[in-house]
């Protein structure tokens, strides 16, 4: 069983490292115009963003029938996004999808900041979390790090929801208790004819971290499970 995971704003294939390091066939999908992909040139339109990916999601998927996609944040509305994709071609769905720091699809967001300039942008992500001391301290790395972080939250802020037909695959839902209450993630319920389970874990947007034992372990639970 493969997982194939997509990382939050900004994030690249070391994101989960703290989590998949001791999972076999965790593989990140990395964006364009950072890590390995660097050399090409950044997205800030969500369809062709999802267009580049589903590319490289074929590939995976042709060598594991057996597959989980897993996404945090703007990870997981790529992976819902890929999602529809995949069952709309006819392609081996996955047998499950996971999300986590993400509210349902349908959700607007409120506070929007990719317009802004760099400096009073950067205080927005800061706000968000997960940045370390020593990257809001370095103004080389601000530097570097900024216009990825705008176009990923661009892709983020600009994206419509369009209602579609229900997703036939199962849905894990994790959220933050810092950051969602369970009301507003029960819109996810209306993404799939099949399974959700919604869990609150103790934590702000990148909880994830903060529970990376439970994390390792569930998804080194959930593809045994799924493979039995």
């Amino acid at each position: 069983m493969k997982i194939i995971a997509f990382t939050f704003a900004g994030g690249n294939k070391h994101s989960f490292q703290i989590i998949a390091k001791n999972i076999e066939n965790f593989t990140v999908i990395e964006y364009p115009g950072r890590g390995f992909r660097m050399g090409e040139d950044l997205i800030t339109d969500i369809d062709s963003l999802i267009e580049d990916l589903f590319q490289k999601v074929k590939s995976e998927i042709s060598q594991h029938q057996d597959y989980i996609i897993y996404g945090h944040s703007m990870g997981a509305l790529l992976g819902y996004l890929l999602c529809q994709k995949i069952e709309e071609l006819g392609f081996q769905k996955p047998a499950k999808l996971v999300v986590s720091g993400r509210k349902p699809p349908v959700t607007k967001r409120e506070n929007l900041f990719c317009h802004l300039p760099d400096n009073l942008f950067w205080d927005e992500v800061v706000k968000i979390g997960g940045i370390p001391d020593e990257l809001i301290n370095h103004q080389e790395l601000i530097e570097f790090f900024t216009p990825i972080l705008k176009a990923d939250l661009t892709i983020v802020e600009v994206y419509k929801y369009q209602k579609k037909n229900k997703l036939n695959i199962p849905i894990d839902v994790f959220y933050g208790s810092e950051e969602s209450t369970e009301d507003e993630m029960q819109g996810w319920e209306e993404e799939s004819n099949e399974k959700i389970s919604i869990t609150q874990m103790k934590g702000d947007h990148f909880f994830i971290f903060k529970h990376v034992t439970f994390f390792t372990q569930y998804f080194k639970n959930l593809t045994q499970k799924l493979t039995i």
